[in-house]
């Protein structure tokens, strides 16, 4: 986690649905590759009506990235890539408020490059550009590359605290939901999750 968070500020440029956890006091549950949904009326106007994916979670603090706000900005403002001609159009996505200059790049593969870390099962993070690039060249690549502007920071206590307050609705993660190709839509299905878990 503090290696992490301490190669972002540097500026390093990183790049089917389980059952949901049981009630949401169980901060313990928090993890990497935990989804959060921000319950319906949170007041932060940063986080309302978003989905976070965790990166990271441990005893110096957590770590995540917005999953359902596409910015107008597209890849080649952000990275040095050349992206196919139907590629160039992908946008990057807001984050999150912390480090807005800080780049963060998801990728879908089963085998990811030697300097990628796993986030969960077929997703991971990246800070190698040959690897996205590698990614876009493929036929479907644009389905499985997200790219981030920002991201999401907690101290240390910070997220359970919140998740205790009942702030947000926690569910396992999963790369369709991650990798969605309506990620505006996501955060509709804390409705869904909010009634299984009260059944």
């Amino acid at each position: 986690m503090t290696r992490m968070l301490a190669a972002l500020v540097a500026g390093l440029v990183l790049g089917g649905a389980a059952a949901p956890l049981p009630p949401q006091e169980r901060a313990g549950d928090l993890r990497r590759g935990i989804l959060l949904y921000a319950r319906p009326g949170l007041p932060d106007p940063n986080f309302a009506g978003t989905v976070v994916l965790l990166l990271e979670h441990g005893d110096t603090g957590s770590l995540g990235v917005v999953l359902n706000r596409p910015t107008p900005r597209g890849l080649r403002d952000v990275l040095d890539l050349q992206p196919r001609a139907g590629d160039s159009d992908l946008p990057v996505f807001w984050g999150g408020p912390v480090q807005p200059e800080a780049v963060l790049s998801l990728i879908r593969t089963r085998r990811p490059g030697p300097r990628a870390r796993t986030v969960l099962g077929e997703v991971h993070v990246t800070p190698d550009l040959a690897e996205i690039q590698a990614m876009l060249d493929e036929r479907d690549g644009r389905l499985r590359v997200r790219v981030f502007s920002g991201y999401a920071g907690w101290g240390r206590g910070q997220l359970a605290a919140e998740v205790r307050a009942g702030a947000w609705v926690l569910e396992p993660g999963d790369a369709a939901t991650v990798f969605s190709p309506e990620p505006s839509r996501l955060w509709e299905k804390v409705h869904e999750i909010l009634r299984r878990v009260r059944a």
